[in-house]
């Protein structure tokens, strides 16, 4: 049974990778180098292992290989670079490119020159492991080959292992890479750096890469087991490695943001306007606990901004849920609309005595309609709704107005006290407004 197709399998997933990066995640800022690199290692995969059979002539595919194996560690050093600090160009970052032209112009110039037929010849010799015991070449050309395909490409592929090596020790270094954090990531659901996992699967691509082309006789084109072996442990460092380039916009990520990973296909420079789009798009699933407990979230995890930092003018998480219903909605005479022109442009939310039958008669509806679209809309009761717009306001009033007590803020934003006031602002903020405006003064 012929089972030398199943070889080309890790060449499909890093074309699946491939694939997968241009639909899920294009706008990274890795996403070009990964596009290349996955590419080079399907080119010398498919080439080396069903080359003949494809371009009928075992000297093409060594052609091939000659061209598109010593780009695969730069640039995933080029990868490394990218996810270990934001990438500037500088022209000097090209210069390797002059190791794949080197083997790819001495491989077609001298089978140019020896011819197709000449070469085979050579490369079955070659193969068959004639070089250990009887002489490989027998002609001054053949020699030349030898030294140009095999010898100098061998010592190119050996350096760039060397470098590789010797950068992703400097990177470990740099950012205090130990097993351990391997070990907590698989099973005790820490976070790790993509950085620090990614490196430990390109160790493994490497020295799998690098046996391969190096043990090339012999055991690999005769051992059916062998070449199995060795497809089966590529692919599952391909797949890995590219399943995990998915998270390459974010720093840190868990085993739990596996599920989650179409969230990061975004850049530094989008990172705050994929995050608004998220939370906006995901508030119409909220209901009134939940979105208590994720303004909560955000009050407790926000960073205090720089000393000399311009205060945050950005809209709150209130304003993003009536904000939604504009999407939902676009019928401006619609009830949804109407009602929201009543809260936000009105300011309707500010009177202390607001009932829903006072809503419902400025809408000229019945409150039960009223209810019912507050809920359908929000995912909210309309008294939830009320505080929330309420507690919005008074941050508002409390950044506009820093020395007002704590009545007059109760009284502004249409509390009818300020026990009332204080209880419902620590409930959905985290804080209590004496805390929230220091830490916002910070």
């Amino acid at each position: 049974m012929d089972l030398t197709p199943l070889l080309v399998i890790p060449a499909i997933i890093c074309l699946f990778a491939i694939t997968m990066h241009w639909l899920l995640a294009s706008h990274t800022q890795t996403f070009r180098i990964l596009v290349l690199f996955f590419l080079s290692l399907a080119l010398t995969m498919v080439a080396d292992v069903v080359g003949h059979p494809i371009l009928r002539y075992d000297a093409l595919a060594h052609i091939v290989v000659q061209f598109a194996a010593p780009f695969i560690i730069p640039l995933c050093c080029l990868y490394f670079s990218r996810l270990y600090r934001p990438f500037t160009y500088k022209p000097q970052y090209l210069l390797w490119i002059i190791l794949p032209a080197i083997t790819l112009t001495s491989s077609v110039l001298l089978t140019g020159i020896m011819g197709l037929d000449k070469t085979e010849a050579f490369l079955h010799r070659y193969h068959s492991g004639m070089h250990e015991g009887t002489q490989l070449y027998l002609d001054f050309l053949e020699h030349i080959y030898y030294i140009c395909t095999v010898l100098i490409f061998r010592a190119i592929l050996l350096l760039e292992a060397v470098y590789i090596v010797a950068h992703c020790t400097w990177l470990g270094f740099q950012i205090q890479m130990t097993p351990k954090h391997l070990h907590r990531f698989l099973f005790q659901g820490e976070k790790i750096r993509v950085l620090e996992l990614q490196i430990f699967m390109a160790i493994g691509i490497v020295v799998i890469t690098c046996l391969k082309l190096f043990v090339h006789g012999r055991l690999f084109h005769n051992s059916l087991a062998w070449s199995l072996t060795l497809m089966i442990i590529q692919s599952l460092f391909y797949f890995f490695f590219g399943f995990f380039a998915l998270f390459g916009a974010v720093e840190f990520f868990s085993l739990g943001d596996i599920a989650t990973a179409l969230r990061f296909n975004f850049t530094p420079e989008t990172r705050s306007a994929v995050a608004e789009e998220i939370i906006t798009e995901m508030t119409p699933y909220l209901n009134g606990d939940s979105l208590t407990r994720v303004l909560s979230r955000i009050g407790s995890q926000k960073a205090a901004p720089a000393p000399n930092a311009p205060r945050d003018t950005s809209p709150s998480l209130a304003m993003a849920v009536m904000n939604n219903v504009v999407s939902l909605s676009r019928d401006k005479g619609s009830l949804a609309s109407r009602f929201r022109r009543l809260m936000m442009d009105e300011q309707l939310f500010l009177q202390p005595s607001l009932t829903l039958s006072d809503v419902a008669e400025r809408l000229h509806t019945n409150k039960t309609y009223v209810s019912k679209m507050v809920n359908q809309y929000y995912k909210l009761g309309f008294p939830e709704l009320l505080n929330i717009l309420r507690v919005d306001y008074a941050q508002q009033y409390i950044r506009s107005h820093p020395n007002a007590s704590q009545e007059e803020i109760a009284h502004a934003s249409g509390f009818l006290s300020a026990s009332s006031f204080n209880s419902t602002f620590k409930r959905i903020s985290g804080f209590t407004p004496k805390v929230w405006a220091a830490r916002k003064e910070r």
